[in-house]
């Protein structure tokens, strides 16, 4: 048999398709693409002879068919998965942290109904504030003296990339909802260097499960490599990529560094 002969167009398809992308769906894309039956080992072959890497890590199957079987279980009780891992590492003597279950969940499809809710009685953070103005009489605006601009607080406005913002205080002191739901929620400021990001991409849903802290040099990974999804828990799985895909830059970077001091 003829053996088959790749060119430039074939490799820089390649090397345009690879990154964050595990060799099955790169086979599957590159036969589509050419009209091709190239091998997922062909394939491999040739990504390496190329030095073309897609940066993931395939995690191994560690988990037994009964250590599945009690997550599947737990899930379908309608636990949150921070109780869930305590649960499944009790039961078998292991130490697997949150992310680790949750994303061997997320594998096998074992959702749980568990989300978070106001507690009754809880006093939303704006609640009584329309129309109301911080400060004392003395500070306050008289009749007749407000610009045409002015607003009062709790209004609310939509940026021009689809977020939604609240006034907070006078004179004009603007917040994200998002990040104001995240705050209150978890009772801390958003750090610094970190955004809020929605799970599924809906701008609109302020559910505090579909909000998601990640750090900016996360963010800007998931962007690149499309990672954030309509469906919270794929958009979990990128921020485990992105960060790996860091992290693995960052050693390549004093990898290089290392290699240049080199006499």
């Amino acid at each position: 048999m003829a053996k088959r002969k790749y060119f430039k167009e074939h490799i820089d398809y390649l090397r345009e398709i690879s990154p964050g992308r595990y060799n099955d769906e790169i086979t599957k894309m590159f036969n589509e693409k050419f009209s091709m039956n190239a091998t997922k080992a062909a394939v491999q072959t040739l990504k390496a002879k190329n030095k073309i890497t897609s940066g993931v890590v395939k995690i191994p199957k560690q988990y037994t068919i009964e250590q599945l079987a009690y997550l599947q279980k737990l899930s379908a009780q309608g636990l949150f998965n921070r109780e869930i891992t305590r649960r499944f590492n009790e039961r078998f003597g292991t130490s697997r942290t949150n992310i680790a279950i949750q994303q061997q969940r997320i594998k096998y499809g074992f959702r749980t109904t568990a989300r978070h809710y106001w507690p009754k009685g809880h006093r939303p953070w704006n609640k009584g504030m329309r129309g109301v103005i911080f400060g004392g009489k003395e500070t306050q605006f008289k009749k007749g003296d407000m610009p045409q601009t002015w607003v009062p607080v709790g209004s609310k406005t939509v940026t021009k990339d689809g977020y939604l913002k609240v006034k907070v205080a006078n004179p004009n002191k603007w917040e994200y909802k998002h990040r104001l739901i995240w705050e209150e929620h978890h009772g801390r400021k958003v750090p610094d260097g970190h955004a809020v990001i929605f799970g599924d991409g809906d701008k609109r849903n302020f559910d505090v499960d579909n909000l998601i802290l990640v750090s900016r040099a996360e963010l800007v990974r998931m962007n690149q490599m499309d990672l954030i999804k309509n469906n919270a828990d794929l958009t979990r799985t990128g921020i485990i990529i992105a960060r790996i895909r860091n992290k693995m830059g960052k050693r390549k970077k004093v990898a290089r560094r290392k290699g240049a001091a080199t006499p």
